[in-house]
């Protein structure tokens, strides 16, 4: 009993120092604190705007590989408007012959681009996304291989069977199907960002 009064009067008689070690205490767990939600919070800012500049960099590289493949089909598909050719028009098709090479180096260079662009971004993703970037790489990787074997392959550019391949590539692959794909990755993006 004797000990318990001791005890009692130890912490009656320096109050004021054990408030103050407290108070000292208090202020460092909450400066430790601060410092630790702040930093998160920075982290977590600077983890947004590396997404945010990824993501815009997949949809620059997006966007210039689907007009260049758009605009390369639409100059074929108006090839076939002018395949009679005359012993005139043969310069005509000198010139398309070169800017369909230009525009095949530039497609695979942004191909190339865009692949990049889609594996950088896959960090930011979850896997259900990731399967439809790989569905979208995929999907331009088809193109450019039937555009590629289209071009190569003179007895196919010349049938209804090739020509009806570029309008399937334009209309199902092109106009519809990688524009499902793209809605799909927005909506996610849009979900990732809201705040709950």
């Amino acid at each position: 009993m004797d000990t318990q009064k001791k005890w009692y009067e130890i912490i009656f008689d320096n109050w004021s120092q054990i408030t103050v070690l407290l108070g000292i205490v208090g202020f460092v767990i909450k400066t430790l604190t601060v410092f630790f939600l702040k930093k998160k919070e920075i982290t977590f800012s600077r983890l947004q705007e590396n997404k945010i500049l990824e993501i815009k960099a997949f949809y620059k590289s997006y966007q210039r590989l689907n007009i260049d493949l758009s605009t390369y089909l639409d100059q074929m598909l108006h090839e076939k408007d002018h395949k009679a050719f005359t012993k005139y028009e043969a310069e005509y098709i000198k010139q398309i012959n070169d800017t369909y090479d230009t525009f095949r180096e530039d497609i695979h260079n942004h191909f190339f681009d865009f692949r990049y662009n889609a594996m950088t971004i896959k960090l930011f993703f979850d896997n259900e996304d990731l399967s439809i970037i790989e569905e979208i790489s995929d999907t331009f990787a088809s193109i450019l291989k039937e555009l590629d074997t289209y071009r190569s392959n003179n007895k196919l550019s010349n049938t209804s069977e090739g020509w009806e391949s570029l309008v399937r590539i334009r209309d199902e692959e092109i106009l519809k199907r990688l524009p499902e794909l793209i809605k799909k990755i927005e909506v996610s993006l849009r979900q990732s960002f809201e705040l709950k």
